[in-house]
């Protein structure tokens, strides 16, 4: 964090703020800074996953914030962020050893799920639905949100339905009522 915030100032952004983690709700402690006018960049922290990621939010469109996205790898090596490929990313699922290990990469493999539904993904986040661990099925929730897939609310509503955890099953039904509210209304 301290190296984001050390590269952030020396390119000349603005800190707009800094909030801290709520670990009771798994909200992930949040620094941001304004790039240029309207455009802010926000780095969120959850050092019990291991996980960093930054995310760019445009009061100016998706076309604004889009240009400021694709930051240079080398800067954000430079502020400590580590960049993963594709391939990395799912294949750290599957090459998980113990369950923290397998949530955190579902996790990590949901915020850096495509646009658009992979089969790699897909494959990772049915599994994760069914895994023994409670832990892995939670963050193949999260990770499935993290993806926003709309057409996924079908899982979890699956998962709300039968899963032996009540806790899945009620986070399950709330993510599932998010993803159905984001799907687009048939002609």
């Amino acid at each position: 964090m301290e190296r984001f915030a050390a590269s952030a100032a020396e390119v000349g952004w603005l800190s707009a703020g800094e909030l801290p983690a709520e670990p009771s709700t798994g909200t992930p402690r949040r620094s941001s800074w304004q790039l240029t006018t309207g455009v802010f960049v926000t780095l969120f922290q959850a050092p019990e996953r291991q996980l960093a990621y930054v995310a760019v939010l445009s009061m100016l469109g998706r076309e604004a914030a889009a240009h400021f996205l694709h930051l240079p790898e080398a800067s954000l090596e430079l502020a400590g962020l580590d960049v993963w490929t594709d391939q990395e990313l799912i294949g750290a699922v599957s090459a998980a050893s113990d369950p923290g290990e397998h949530a955190t990469a579902l996790i990590r493999a949901g915020l850096g799920a495509p646009a658009e539904i992979a089969e790699p993904w897909a494959r990772a986040f049915f599994a994760a639905a069914e895994h023994p661990s409670e832990e892995v099925r939670a963050a193949g929730i999260e990770a499935i949100m993290h993806a926003g897939w709309p057409r996924f609310a079908e899982l979890l509503r699956a998962m709300a339905e039968r899963d032996p955890s009540r806790d899945i099953r009620e986070l399950a039904q709330r993510s599932a009522s998010v993803l159905e509210a984001r799907t687009p209304a048939g002609p």
